[in-house]
């Protein structure tokens, strides 16, 4: 029998191996795809703070560093941010998770790739689609927005359309202002959600919008009158990929009895931006840790993954409740009006104000791994 049995081998995953691991407890990671997608469906922007606590440098991933952002909101105004005192990236994440798996294999952590999870007996024993069985004394889930070990518990994880974040996106070939970011909020090309441009250097971009589910649009034609609004219709695509992300509340309770949740399985996802992957790193090696505690009998509940988390829940939560009350276009761009206009003037007499909060409050979250 495993200590810890993780399903999912994305970064949520992989990290949760790799911090259980490193306590000497037993782990088995399955993971259903043979390798990481490449190119990775994710935008691939992330704060400097987290750049950090990866360590990129050390493993040689590409990143392409950010300092300005400019914003559209719908075709009313555009505002224009430089980030002077931290910085955003773009960077590989196909790199990056392959690194995590090489490394939760270096840990002599038991990968199971190209293998589907096809039941599971509680409390121990996962199935697998060759008919392997598997058992663990803590089970992981890391399996994303299916939260396959909720559906076979029978828990509620069905979500409401609205609550589902519906994204496309293309890897662009172009010409493109390498420093700068662009996001669009609302119409035309992103209703109720934004668009984004991230470039990953001077001559390719992840290109895509995402919006809420239930609303009717071709997002194929969207796309490309969005790329050719931001290339000047001179580009060439070079693939695109969907993919969807909770964008609901996160479970008020991230534990029951032997099983955890972590990233999107445990909707640890802004809900209004649809951005996950610092919130992945985090769950993931904050409950590796917590259950590799618990399996030394370090401390007496998996509970404390829950109450630790805390603040982070409650903050999603905040602004789950706040995405809620814009019911209409005018709520809306009032709203996003209103914080963007706060936003730049904040930005013009206190420099560097609100990069210095928000990057306070990402790192307040990263020191979770450093407890236990």
């Amino acid at each position: 029998m495993y200590d810890v049995i993780i399903v999912g081998g994305n970064l949520s995953g992989a990290y949760a191996a790799i911090k259980a691991s490193e306590y000497g407890v037993k782990c088995a990671l399955i993971e259903r795809h043979t390798e990481p997608y490449n190119p990775a469906h994710c935008g691939e922007g992330i704060a400097d703070v987290v750049v950090n606590q990866l360590g990129l440098d050390n493993i040689g991933c590409n990143k392409n560093q950010i300092d300005r952002i400019k914003l559209n909101l719908s075709n009313i105004k555009e505002y224009n941010y430089k980030l002077s005192k931290h910085k955003l990236f773009i960077i590989n994440r196909n790199h990056l998770e392959k690194h995590l798996l090489e490394k939760s294999k270096n840990s002599d952590v038991d990968i199971f790739l190209g293998r589907n999870v096809v039941d599971f007996n509680p409390p121990y024993e996962i199935i697998l689609d060759n008919n392997k069985k598997l058992k663990g004394k803590i089970v992981i889930d890391a399996s994303g927005i299916a939260c396959r070990i909720g559906n076979k518990l029978k828990l509620n994880t069905k979500l409401k359309p609205e609550d589902v974040g519906i994204c496309i996106q293309s890897r662009v070939k172009g010409s493109f202002q390498k420093n700068c970011i662009h996001l669009w909020y609302h119409k035309p090309y992103a209703p109720f959600g934004y668009a984004w441009l991230f470039p990953i250097d001077s001559n390719t971009a992840n290109i895509g919008f995402g919006i809420p589910g239930g609303i009717k649009l071709d997002f194929k034609k969207t796309l490309l009158n969005y790329i050719n609004f931001e290339t000047n219709n001179n580009y060439e695509i070079l693939n695109t990929f969907r993919s969807c992300v909770p964008m609901a509340p996160p479970m008020k309770k991230l534990s029951r009895n032997n099983i955890m949740f972590v990233g999107d399985a445990a909707r640890l996802v802004n809900p209004a931006t649809g951005a996950g992957i610092h919130f992945a790193i985090i769950s993931g090696g904050f409950a590796g840790k917590i259950a590799a505690n618990f399996i030394k009998g370090k401390i007496k509940s998996l509970d404390s993954y829950t109450d630790e988390m805390q603040c982070i829940i409650r903050r999603l939560e905040k602004t789950y409740r706040n995405k809620t009350k814009l019911r209409n276009d005018e709520e809306f761009v009032s709203a996003y009006k209103k914080a963007f206009s706060k936003l730049n003037i904040a930005n013009k007499i206190l420099p560097g104000f609100f990069q210095n909060y928000v990057a306070k409050r990402l790192q307040n979250d990263i020191n979770l791994l450093e407890k236990y």
